[in-house]
């Protein structure tokens, strides 16, 4: 060995193996939606090569605000949303919401996968009960749901939802730019850019007020009529991050004859949204009716229906597909007792060629079923854990899925329920359980129901 050689030999071998780490990791952030004032944090994990993931050393990572707090009986709305939490496309910053602050917190990833917050974070979201992000180049969008319950004077009629769109300054920091209102109690779960088309956006409305039970008390929220209610919008995205409506779409009666526990004309209520990463169609879980639908959308942002195709979960709620646009990936929140499931499942869809446009299920999996059950305010059984949101890792070989310990009500006596699930990815896209993870141990009370998972390598 030449003398050169052997000091890089030595210098290798002295090198701190954090520092190693740091200029190839892989990371893993969620938010712990922590109701407690003040509390609300992001935890950060390394992903490891088997599945597991093991908490970063800086943990919890505080977002100087509020999560919402969500004590319903099951209730529909306030906790249902997609990307509470985003990554900027570089995988330097991190974005976050404080639903009861009305707040968003920004934060610098740095190598070792700490978070830092920029100058002036959080910044006011402009509007009430933040909820979901998304991020394209120096634009951040943001749903502003109006639908936290100890907001209730903006709940019931002080306050529209909205909209909103900020530009991402060089240090990090938001600047408002623009905010699109949404009327007659509609109320956004979820915003995304288009992946084709970073000129375009998207929204979608969710809301339920039904006395499903017949125990008002447990099913009303922002009033004491019945009101079930969805649309869709799209948005342009106009030069300085400007937004402005395009379009709004309610959504089709896919299946006329449709009757849920004897309730006949329930709509098709859109509640996860996301497009296809290679051409111009966006996939939309119709919740209520347990179906994909397809949505083809053109370079102006009118949306155009295709059909649907059915699911075999229950209330399937987020879709997600793989970048190569394959693969799409739905979380269904509960479980089709009809079909024997004891828990929400997560479906994988075929949308590889033709099928784009009507995809084919080719595989459903149940999340591992923690806890007990309870009767919701739908007045059926349900599991008092079960699946949110989701996210693949970068290199796709696994997929993570948040599950909430929905149950806060204090007849659950039991203190488990918050789990992150890994699944692995085999070479057809099919799911396999890798490994769970109870979040009670990092710091997430079980009175809090986290939310938002995403990944980066750096």
């Amino acid at each position: 060995m030449s003398r050169t050689a052997s000091v890089v030999a030595i210098v290798l071998a002295f090198t701190p193996c954090s520092v190693v780490r740091a200029d190839h990791g892989k990371y893993l952030y969620i938010q712990t939606n922590d109701i407690r004032e003040g509390q609300n944090a992001v935890l950060g994990f390394s992903r490891n090569d088997d599945g597991t993931v093991t908490p970063l050393a800086g943990n919890p990572f505080f977002t100087a605000g509020t999560g919402v707090n969500n004590d319903t009986h099951g209730k529909l709305g306030p906790n249902d949303n997609d990307t509470p939490l985003v990554i900027s496309e570089d995988g330097k910053r991190l974005f976050t919401v404080n639903c009861h602050s009305n707040t968003i917190a920004v934060f610098d990833i740095a190598h070792d996968g700490s978070l830092k917050h920029v100058p002036g974070s959080p910044f006011p979201s402009k509007g009430i009960a933040p909820n979901s992000l998304s991020v394209s180049g120096h634009t951040l969008l943001v749903s502003n749901r109006n639908g936290d319950y100890h907001q209730r004077e903006d709940l019931r009629g002080r306050s529209n939802a909205s909209y909103c769109s900020f530009l991402i300054e060089d240090n990090g920091a938001l600047k408002f730019v623009s905010k699109v209102e949404v009327k007659d109690d509609h109320k956004p779960t979820q915003v995304h850019f288009s992946q084709t088309n970073p000129g375009l956006a998207f929204g979608n409305d969710f809301q339920v007020d039904a006395d499903f039970d017949g125990d008002g008390k447990r099913s009303f929220l922002a009033g004491k009529e019945t009101s079930v209610k969805g649309q869709l919008h799209a948005f342009q995205i106009g030069h300085g991050s400007r937004i402005a409506k395009e379009s709004r779409l309610e959504l089709p009666e896919t299946n006329k004859d449709y009757k849920y526990k004897g309730s006949a004309g329930v709509p098709s209520m859109p509640l996860g949204i996301w497009s296809h990463p290679k051409q111009p169609l966006l996939y939309v879980g119709f919740v209520t009716r347990n179906e994909l639908g397809v949505f083809h959308f053109t370079k102006e942002g009118e949306l155009h229906f295709r059909g649907s195709v059915p699911n075999s979960g229950q209330d399937i709620c987020w879709a997600l597909p793989n970048r190569a646009g394959t693969r799409l990936y739905t979380v269904n929140n509960l479980p089709r007792p009809e079909l024997k499931q004891k828990a929400g499942t997560v479906t994988t869809y075929d949308i590889s060629g033709d099928r784009a446009e009507k995809p084919v299920e080719i595989g459903v999996l149940e999340v591992p079923l923690p806890g007990g059950e309870f009767v919701n305010n739908r007045n059926f059984k349900q599991p008092d854990s079960t699946p949110f949101q989701c996210a693949l890792d970068p290199d796709e070989k696994f997929f993570y899925v948040i599950c909430q310990r929905i149950n806060q009500t204090d007849e659950n006596k039991g203190e488990e329920g918050n789990i992150l699930h890994t699944f692995k990815l085999d070479d057809k896209g099919l799911l396999q359980v890798a490994h769970s993870r109870h979040l009670g141990k990092d710091g997430v009370n079980y009175r809090c129901r986290p939310q938002g998972v995403a990944t980066v390598n750096r």
